[in-house]
């Protein structure tokens, strides 16, 4: 079963066109340093969610606040430069500051962090140390973590999860409006989560505007999901393509190809 990607079904409810020219002639958008810079941030978070439970399992006494954030800025720190190490090259092709990165990685990770400071205060304070504060840790995050079922024929890398009484997939948007497709998307990783964690997961949360929108994951939306994946295998399939012009194409990056 061909795998699609949780991003490439919300791109079929914006345009099915986009994602024909992506799936079935291999037409892609020119890599910028933006998208190497996302990309570079995916590898930190990925080599960060397999080292955290040997970090917190490390306290073995009572820790401030400050303390612990020294910790995870230290394991940040050598992560981002371990990637930029590997990465050099990339780097240097499309004029990435190593400097700017870095600060930009700290940015990003610092919300995450003063998360995970909270709840392993909390679970500290309760007498937990070394494996038994990782173990008793409530609640636990997962940070842009990438995540794939060849049982559903889906993938996709969910912004934030949250770990207490049950699994909570977070999504983040910058912009002012929750969209339908905005749901589907967490529907799909809910299917993904529940696949890997073996865990019923009923609701999500849509970050937006600084506020927290909590989303009902009915069994509807998960069956849109495994619907609309089918109709883009069909479109690859059947090589399927099908005519439409809206106002959303005047600032497509396929729009030249879209035309020809």
């Amino acid at each position: 079963m061909k795998i699609i990607n949780i991003t490439d079904i919300t791109e079929y409810l914006y345009c099915p066109r986009k994602v024909y020219l992506k799936l079935v002639k291999g037409i892609k958008a020119p890599p910028s340093q933006r998208m190497i810079n996302g990309m570079l941030r995916h590898k930190v978070f990925d080599i960060f969610n397999k080292n955290e439970k040997a970090l917190v399992s490390s306290i073995k006494e009572k820790m401030s606040s400050s303390e612990i954030k020294k910790l995870y800025d230290n394991l940040i720190s050598n992560i981002t430069q371990e990637t930029i190490l590997l990465n050099k090259n990339l780097i240097t092709k499309f004029n990435i500051d190593n400097k700017e990165f870095s600060i930009s990685i700290k940015k990003t990770t610092e919300p995450e962090i003063n998360l995970r400071i909270s709840a392993i205060t909390n679970t500290i304070n309760s007498g937990f140390f070394g494996a038994e504060l990782w173990r008793n840790l409530k609640p636990k995050y997962l940070t842009e973590y990438k995540i794939e079922s060849f049982e559903l024929g889906l993938r996709g890398r969910i912004d934030r999860i949250k770990f207490e009484d049950g699994i909570l997939p977070i999504e983040r948007k910058s912009r002012e409006k929750i969209f339908e497709s905005d749901k589907i998307q967490l529907a799909g990783y809910a299917l993904l989560l529940e696949k890997e964690f073996s865990r019923k997961v009923e609701k999500g949360i849509i970050e937006i505007m600084g506020k927290e929108e909590q989303v009902e994951i009915t069994e509807e939306l998960k069956s849109r999901v495994l619907e609309i994946a089918e109709k883009i295998r069909n479109l690859v399939e059947q090589n399927a393509f099908t005519p439409s012009s809206f106002q959303k194409c005047e600032n497509c990056e396929f729009k030249q190809d879209c035309d020809e």
